[in-house]
């Protein structure tokens, strides 16, 4: 093998110059532990250790300078005085402080702890090492673009202090070698807690058509993008209350700021501006990520009512009582009031347990806990016949759901 490896280095060296980490990265895959530079040097030394001793060298004399050339070598081969440009990369490892400095720059004002360096090469530089491929083989090497990326990556590390992150970085580094510019991509910053809705007429999101002046959505991103600079505001909910609904329970959320110029800020004094609304509490804010939000939308968390109830008929607490029997599993057909965004279809849930209280002989308070994804104003209802069985269904008489508060949602597990 030692003599394969070699032979092969005297193929490259004849090409033409070829730089140190060029010529150690066609053996990439061998002596682990050393940077291509690092190989590169060290097999070029070996080779010319070996023509040394035999005095026979037939290389590009451009691959030996001074620092590699001994007295015996100079009887087979004069060194090249000219300094070269590598016939691969094109003296593209030399000049990364240039690249360096674009970066620098365009990281200006930007907040980030972790990145992640892509490049775009140029034709001529796939090209060029493709051709050394279709000389040498590739039976060692690893693409050119691996190598750029991983030494600009230590570069910024080193120099700025920033740790490289492949999964989820704060900003993606993308250097284009065919327009010469640098652009930064921010990721999103993710912000997880827990929210109480205290009014009613309030939507959990923006409402596309301007009906609603505010949401939750609103109320909560306004001081953190006023923190954090961001471009825009994504809002994540562990399911929604209805409008006219209360959330007393406290609602997991993700917010997800776009393009943050800025994050390093303080979430305990951005959850004290929240709650200075007299609409909307938050607790629990933390800094969060795009694996939360996907299991904060799969989640099924069990969710807890107080429904204010009027019927259109006198009824007794012993009437209530016969609700006992609405404990169980129940079949909800998508409801009237949505069936122009959803399609129709049945939905078994089950109603784990409920409470009634008797107020007057036409009005009651409910307390029901039931399966996510649940209708309760149909299940109330019936929504003509759609879920049943129903409260209405029950008592036989005609029942509205009046006022409606979530009052607790179990821990999403």
């Amino acid at each position: 093998m030692t003599m394969r490896v070699m032979e092969k280095v005297e193929m490259i060296l004849k090409l033409g110059y070829v730089c140190d980490h060029c010529l150690g990265r066609q053996f990439a895959q061998l002596l682990e532990g050393y940077s291509n530079d690092e190989r590169g040097r060290l097999l070029r030394k070996v080779f010319l250790m070996s023509a040394d001793a035999q005095r026979k060298i037939d290389i590009d004399r451009a691959n030996i300078t001074e620092q590699f050339h001994s007295e015996t070598l100079k009887k087979t081969i004069k060194p090249s005085k000219k300094h070269a440009k590598c016939i691969v990369c094109g003296g593209l490892f030399e000049n990364l402080d240039k690249w360096i400095g674009k970066i620098r720059k365009a990281l200006g004002g930007i907040e980030f702890d972790t990145f992640l360096i892509g490049t775009k090469l140029n034709a001529d530089l796939i090209g060029r090492e493709e051709w050394l491929w279709e000389k040498v083989g590739i039976d060692y090497c690893e693409p050119i673009k691996a190598e750029i990326n991983r030494e600009i990556g230590k570069r910024i590390e080193k120099e700025l202090g920033k740790k490289a992150d492949l999964k989820s970085p704060d900003v993606n580094i993308i250097i284009n070698f065919s327009t010469g510019r640098v652009k930064v991509e921010k990721n999103p910053l993710f912000i997880y807690g827990e929210y109480q809705k205290l009014r009613r007429g309030i939507p959990q999101t923006i409402w596309p058509s301007g009906k609603y002046k505010t949401s939750v959505q609103q109320i909560i991103a306004k001081p953190v993008m006023s923190a954090t600079r961001g471009e825009w505001h994504k809002f994540h909910g562990a399911g929604r209350e209805d409008i006219d609904a209360r959330c007393l329970g406290w609602r997991p959320f993700v917010l997800e700021i776009t393009e943050p110029k800025k994050r390093h800020i303080d979430l305990d004094t951005l959850e004290k501006k929240i709650n200075k609304s007299k609409s909307v509490r938050v607790r629990h804010l933390r800094f969060s990520s795009i694996d939360e939000v996907r299991q904060l939308k799969s989640a099924k968390p069990v969710k807890t009512y107080a429904a204010l109830v009027k019927t259109n008929k006198d009824i007794t607490r012993k009437d209530l009582k016969k609700l006992n029997n609405l404990v169980g599993e129940i079949r909800q057909w998508t409801p009237l009031r949505v069936s122009h965004r959803r399609s129709n279809r049945c939905r078994k849930r089950k109603v784990l347990s409920l409470k009634v209280r008797y107020i007057n002989k036409r009005t009651f308070l409910l307390t029901v806990r039931t399966e996510a994804g649940t209708y309760i104003k149909e299940l109330i209802s019936g929504d003509s016949g759609r879920t049943k069985p129903s409260v209405a269904e029950i008592l036989g008489v005609q029942c509205v759901c009046k006022q409606l508060d979530v009052t607790k949602i179990d821990k999403i597990k």
